[in-house]
């Protein structure tokens, strides 16, 4: 409901004028306006360089009037009182120490934005990162379940041999003939083999010897009395890993001629 108010020109006591310096107000606004700030302060900060006391209501007081007029209840808040004393020069020295402050908090607020933004940008890339691993180590577990997996874990344990001494009959760890390599090295890599390389051989589909992969076996004889695992072919000749004979070494060499080519991936 309206209700008439009454607003006086002054609050409290009168205060006794001074003869405004023209010149001093005006400069004093244009600063403060070509900076744009405190723009609240032109009008509290010219009235007290022209030696007046000004009390700058809020956006949302009710207009002064001398005169009693009708308007809606409002909450009034004025701005602070200065003292009429004050010297243009003081009000001049506490706006810039108030732009300081201002222009301290505005850098400090940025410095924390920028912070902000760092700490995401940290954090989104720690969580692609766990991410990529998380996938690397499923694609590496699913490659080493995998029968190519297990054929290139076999080809790693045979070559960790390398330099055992033959001898027959031996199966590992640390000796081995030919058949007990091929049958020590799949076994670790979870593909199970037969003891002795006639076995081995009929235990594996036969393919043709260009069609051979790193990881098939290579078997001589007929019966089949040797057998070693093919690497690589280098210059046209089959290059193999195996256990060659009695007062020898496990070792990479090139093929024996009379080869023939049992797969372990077809099997």
């Amino acid at each position: 409901m309206s209700k008439s108010v009454s607003h006086p020109a002054h609050r409290g006591a009168p205060r006794p004028f001074r003869s405004p310096n023209v010149s001093i107000a005006r400069t004093i606004a244009g600063s403060l306006r070509a900076h744009g700030k405190f723009v609240g302060r032109v009008t509290l900060a010219s009235g007290i360089a022209a030696g007046a006391l000004v009390a700058v209501p809020a956006a949302n007081a009710a207009p002064v009037s001398h005169e009693t007029t009708t308007v809606e209840p409002a909450k009034v808040v004025e701005a602070p009182t200065l003292e009429a004393s004050a010297t243009p020069t003081a009000m001049l020295t506490d706006i810039k120490q108030l732009e300081r402050a201002v222009e301290v908090q505005e850098r400090k607020a940025e410095a924390a934005r920028k912070a902000a933004e760092a700490k995401r940008k940290a954090a989104i890339a720690a969580k692609k990162a766990a991410e990529a691993k998380k996938k690397a180590e499923a694609e590496a577990k699913a490659y080493a379940a995998s029968r190519q997996g297990k054929i290139d874990r076999a080809i790693s344990v045979a070559s960790e041999q390398i330099g055992d001494p033959y001898v027959w009959g031996a199966t590992g760890p640390s000796s081995f003939d030919c058949s007990g390599l091929t049958q020590y090295a799949f076994s670790a890599a979870g593909i199970e083999l037969p003891r002795v390389s006639r076995d081995q051989a009929a235990s594996l589909p036969t393919v043709p010897n260009d069609q051979i992969q790193r990881g098939d076996l290579m078997f001589w004889g007929s019966p089949v009395y040797h057998v070693g695992i093919f690497l690589r072919w280098e210059n046209g000749q089959a290059i193999m890993l195996h256990a060659p004979k009695p007062g020898a070494s496990v070792r990479e060499e090139a093929a024996w001629d009379g080869w023939f080519a049992g797969s372990t991936h077809q099997a």
